[in-house]
């Protein structure tokens, strides 16, 4: 049996566990041996005048020493599709992100003695389409083929850590403090009990507090920072059904200054600290999504998933049925299709879009006027819906024509749309 890999990539650090499948549990992968730190700075050196590359701390090392050139922020790289000019060769975003998943990748493959990967998934803290696609090309290149790799948002990732606990652990509301460099996040997860499937509802907020890390360096600033986490864990537990607090990030490595904030989050609830949370909850995912029948039979909404169903109505073989193109609780990435209809005395095409939480409806007309005028049930159309986000979508509608008699006219009328 091959590999069950959760990566966590983020501009700072990055992390990767391999699911055990024999002992049930999320392992960490470090760029060292046992002992060694599990975050690895996602940063990549080419050495000079050779054709060796590093990733990590010695791609610091390296590079301060002179020895070659170093390039940092890939994530934020990838997103605005930049590159880096080393020894003279300019690399694209992609083939540095590339080099840098590839040797990341490798360390599971060396740990394990396993080159097969089974699933991959990959976890961000904010994905988009652009950073999702260049993962997907970077695992192909890896050797993974396309059905087996997913893109997850961090709060999807924790939902799967979570889920993957003890169920007294989640038994009320669970929240998670992530303090990182580039601030201090909350997560919320909850239970919504009496419905079927069970819905998992989750979300993540950015404290308006900020702080660089680097003042934790000093006794006077982890008194400042303890206030300042007292204070927004006050204003985040209080009233709340909370069962249990995880702390993670790079922030969160020692807690033993932040003796308020502990109080406060100790307080008649369960407390536990993760370092490697998101990269844990993602190889849970990546387990999970390799079997016939999952073991989370929930319906899931969140960060990363659609929280509406879009549908439209067609008539099949007599009968007025339901067309489903995305269902609530769907991984936005992956969400959406299409399919081909034949126009039956219509000018438009009604997408319904049904909220799960609330079981409100919008409907979305979409005017055929723009195609060549026909006799009726002579004109085909495909209809495909895409989504850019969680509540961003594309539809485009295709004229097909109606085969040599009628044919395609080549136009194309594409609308994008927010939706709840």
């Amino acid at each position: 049996m091959g590999l069950f890999l959760g990566v966590d990539i983020s501009d700072d650090y990055s992390q990767i566990s391999s699911y055990d499948v024999a002992g049930g549990e999320a392992v960490s992968v470090t760029l060292g041996g046992e002992g060694a730190a599990e975050r690895i700075p996602t940063v990549i050196c080419k050495k000079s005048s050779v054709d060796e590359w590093l990733i990590g701390e010695e791609a610091y090392r390296q590079a301060l020493m002179g020895n070659g050139t170093l390039v940092d922020r890939l994530v934020r790289l990838a997103e605005n599709n930049g590159f880096a000019t080393l020894d003279g060769v300019k690399y694209r975003a992609e083939q540095l992100m590339a080099r840098f998943v590839g040797k990341v990748i490798a360390l599971a493959q060396r740990q394990y003695d396993e080159t097969e990967i089974e699933s991959i998934v990959f976890t961000l803290h904010e994905a988009g389409p652009r950073i999702n696609d260049i993962l997907i090309k970077v695992a192909k290149s890896c050797g993974v083929p396309r059905e087996h790799v997913h893109i997850y948002s961090h709060t999807e990732s924790f939902v799967y850590y979570i889920l993957s606990s003890p169920a007294e652990i989640w038994s009320n509301q669970v929240s998670l403090f992530d303090l990182r460099e580039n601030g201090l996040f909350h997560y919320e997860m909850r239970a919504v009990r009496g419905r079927k499937p069970v819905v998992i509802e989750a979300g993540r907020t950015k404290m308006a507090e900020s702080f660089s890390l680097s003042v934790l360096d000093t006794p006077a600033g982890e008194k400042l920072v303890d206030n300042i986490l007292s204070s927004c864990a006050e204003r985040e537990l209080s009233k709340k059904a909370v069962s249990s607090v995880v702390l993670t990030g790079k922030g969160f490595e020692t807690i033993n200054w932040a003796t308020d904030f502990l109080k406060v989050i100790c307080n008649r609830r369960r407390v536990f600290q993760s370092s490697q949370l998101f990269a844990q909850g993602a190889a849970h995912a990546a387990y999970d999504l390799s079997l016939e029948k999952s073991n989370y039979p929930y319906l899931l909404i969140c960060d990363g998933r659609l929280s509406s169903t879009v549908s439209t109505y067609a008539v099949f073989d007599g009968r007025r049925e339901q067309i489903v193109f995305a269902s609530a609780g769907t991984n936005w990435y992956e969400a959406g299709t299409k399919a081909t209809f034949i126009v039956d005395d219509i000018h438009e095409v009604e997408l319904i879009v049904t909220s799960v939480m609330s079981g409100m409806s919008q409907t979305i007309p979409i005017s055929l006027d723009e195609f060549p005028a026909r006799p009726n049930k002579t004109t085909r159309i495909e209809l495909s819906v895409t989504f850019s986000s969680e509540n961003r979508m594309t539809v485009k509608i295709k004229d097909c024509g109606f085969g040599d008699i009628f044919p395609s006219s080549g136009l194309v009328i594409k609308g994008e749309y927010v939706i709840s």
